[in-house]
């Protein structure tokens, strides 16, 4: 382990592998504290080093392991997205993730040479992280990130069915996607942020739990696999969303993405994501993150969540996802 007291360095000691399911305690050790304990890395390890399509790689100083990069070959292999990033507390500040970054991109294009692009998204409290992003990637589009969490003891929490009470919108139930076509993707189009479709390939992207991808119907059936999505049609508008949950080192965490042109179709969506995670998981503590596109729905989903359902705020400031892109 590096001294913080004589200033050792990785050097020309940093080696690079493929990590595999045996170095699980070895990462995780790693990581300890990252989030604020609610990490996700502990929940996906395992299923990222059983998926081929994404590659994972560690740095190490003989053999502690320092660091890790995973990322996701995505969009039919002709791009990749970063899925997670690490590096051990007393090793931080010496290169390593750049290293790793480096070693990543060289990787793919000796071995995945259709990739074109890669994608990744920051959180912008990180400032460190998001102003050292921008200098490396092309900055794409931001939406708002509103996070709130509570424990089982609240009244709704008690018998979610009694959410329905909060539903005064007057709109239809949202229902499972069952398909979708081009049509469908253009109408939800209308409901991303205008830089969204400034991408690399001029084609629009959506953010599904961090991950940035192209609003298209092959990505839909595929992610339709992963998350629980529901749509809502009225009056000629279209709505989205996504979700998924899996449990962090201190709450369960519910993600929870909804494209949807004002707040009563985006409180649709929201009530019936959170009655089906709290049927589910009664007793735990939730913490639920939003994405929504547009800016002016950020206070008025903050007074919900604060004053209507009676959950604690996260975060001390409003906080917000940026995107990411650079060529190969």
């Amino acid at each position: 382990m590096a001294d913080k007291n004589n200033s050792a360095t990785a050097g020309d000691d940093l080696t690079f592998r493929m990590a595999s399911h045996g170095d699980y305690d070895d990462v995780m050790r790693m990581s300890v504290g990252v989030y604020d304990d609610r990490d996700y890395l502990p929940a996906f390890y395992h299923s990222f080093i059983d998926d081929t399509d994404v590659i994972v790689f560690l740095a190490l100083v003989g053999d502690q392991v320092v660091g890790l990069r995973a990322s996701k070959i995505t969009e039919s292999g002709t791009a990749f997205i970063v899925k997670a990033a690490r590096v051990a507390p007393d090793w931080r500040g010496q290169g390593i993730d750049r290293r790793l970054s480096l070693h990543q991109d060289q990787w793919m294009r000796q071995n995945r040479p259709s990739v074109k692009y890669k994608r990744s998204t920051a959180f912008s409290l990180a400032q460190g992280v998001v102003e050292s992003t921008k200098k490396k990637m092309r900055y794409i589009f931001s939406m708002p990130f509103i996070e709130y969490e509570c424990g089982p003891n609240l009244w709704w929490r008690q018998d979610p069915a009694q959410l329905a009470q909060l539903d005064t919108t007057g709109l239809p139930d949202v229902v499972p996607l069952q398909a979708a076509d081009d049509d469908f993707c253009t109408a939800v189009q209308k409901w991303l942020p205008e830089e969204a479709c400034g991408a690399h390939d001029g084609k629009p992207i959506i953010l599904v739990d961090w991950d940035p991808y192209i609003l298209s119907p092959a990505n839909l059936k595929r992610l339709q696999a992963q998350y629980t999505m529901y749509m809502l049609k009225h009056e000629e508008e279209t709505s989205l969303s996504f979700s998924n949950t899996y449990l962090s080192p201190s709450v369960r965490i519910l993600t929870l993405q909804v494209y949807a042109k004002d707040f009563s179709t985006v409180l649709k969506h929201l009530l019936k994501h959170l009655k089906d995670t709290c049927q589910t998981y009664t007793s735990d503590v939730i913490g639920m993150g939003v994405h929504v596109p547009q800016y002016e729905l950020d206070d008025i989903i903050h007074d919900f969540c604060r004053d209507t359902l009676k959950m604690e705020h996260v975060y001390t400031s409003k906080t917000q996802a940026l995107a990411f892109e650079s060529e190969m």
